[in-house]
């Protein structure tokens, strides 16, 4: 993929994605997957989800699995793609980061913090004992427990340079700078999770 492409202000527009990308991400090829830019500050952006553009089509959780693990393996991504309560309609669902999570109130080793500086949730592996206490109390089933490794995970947007967000075609996920996000569109979002 042409990064120079993809660091312009387009960077987060819905596109048209080339079939042979398509068949390499799903084949696990890493050279697929894109590497970031200058242009991203790992500190002021958010992951926000519009549900009435997802497809269904999940290569955001085939990108997400690629990146993390090195392989695709959908169970082990960070984000996952629900089929909602009516057919085609589709939901993302992946880490809020909330400054009050209740991930990190469930967490008996203080392991889950608040970092303010990347505005993300962070899981400290030295202090984890991987209880699975997170992953029960998070109301958005964004935590995940991996049982081969015992270890709990979720999303910490790539560092960054959340791939999820490249490989959406339809535009249902962006990653805008927070302080550009205009509260009408935080209570249109709210709405439309109301509605569904």
């Amino acid at each position: 993929m042409n990064q120079s492409i993809l660091c312009g202000p387009d960077m987060w527009a819905g596109r048209i994605i080339p079939q042979k990308v398509i068949e390499r991400l799903k084949q696990g090829d890493k050279e697929v997957l894109v590497p970031a830019c200058d242009r991203i500050d790992t500190g002021s952006g958010m992951l926000v989800i519009d549900p009435q553009k997802c497809n269904g089509c999940k290569l955001c959780e085939f990108a997400c699995s690629l990146f993390h693990e090195g392989e695709i393996n959908l169970a082990r991504s960070r984000i996952h793609v629900l089929e909602w309560n009516s057919p085609g309609v589709f939901l993302p669902v992946l880490c809020q980061q909330c400054s009050d999570a209740p991930c990190r109130a469930a967490c008996p080793k203080e392991a889950i913090s608040w970092q303010d500086d990347t505005a993300q949730v962070v899981i400290d592996y030295d202090r984890c004992v991987s209880c699975g206490m997170c992953v029960a109390a998070c109301p958005f089933g964004a935590m995940g427990f991996d049982g081969i490794r015992q270890m709990v995970f979720k999303c910490d947007v790539c560092g960054g340079n959340p791939q999820c967000v490249h490989f959406c075609e339809p535009g249902a996920l962006t990653f805008p700078d927070a302080d550009d996000l205009p509260v009408s569109r935080l209570r249109l979002s709210a709405g439309i999770r109301r509605r569904y």
